[in-house]
C-alpha cells in the first residue's frame, strides 16, 4: 500500500514534467485581447516549436498556473516591448494546442 501511495504522489508531483516547454525570442507582431481577460500574441518571427499554423500563443488562466494578475503583468510587458520594438522572450508549452505562455521577459 505504501508503495502505491508513493507512486501516486510522485506521479502527481511530476505531472508538469510531461509537458515540454521551450523559450522563444522575437519581436511582437500582433496583440489580440480576448473578452475573458486573456490575450493572444503572434511573433514577427514564428516559433518552429508551436504547432499552430496561425502563430497564436495564448496567455490565459487556463494553462501554466497563470493568474489574472500574471496576465495583466505580462500584457504590460508585451505592450511596452511592442511599442518600443523590443524582443520578447517567452516560455511556452510546445505540446499544448494553444502554445500557452506562462512567463516572459524583455530587456530594455
Amino acid at each position: 500500500m505504501k508503495k502505491i501511495f508513493a507512486i501516486l504522489i510522485i506521479t502527481l508531483a511530476s505531472s508538469q514534467a510531461f509537458s515540454e516547454h521551450t523559450w522563444h525570442s522575437s519581436k511582437i507582431k500582433r496583440i489580440y485581447p480576448l473578452a475573458n481577460g486573456s490575450f493572444i500574441i503572434t511573433f514577427a518571427n514564428p516559433s518552429s516549436h508551436c504547432s499552430r499554423s496561425d502563430n497564436y500563443h495564448y496567455i490565459s488562466t487556463d494553462a501554466g498556473g497563470v493568474t489574472q494578475e500574471g496576465i495583466n503583468s505580462m500584457l504590460s510587458v508585451v505592450l511596452s516591448a511592442a511599442a518600443m520594438g523590443k524582443v520578447v522572450n517567452a516560455y511556452f508549452d510546445k505540446d499544448s494546442n494553444i502554445c500557452s505562455i506562462n512567463r516572459l521577459h524583455t530587456e530594455f
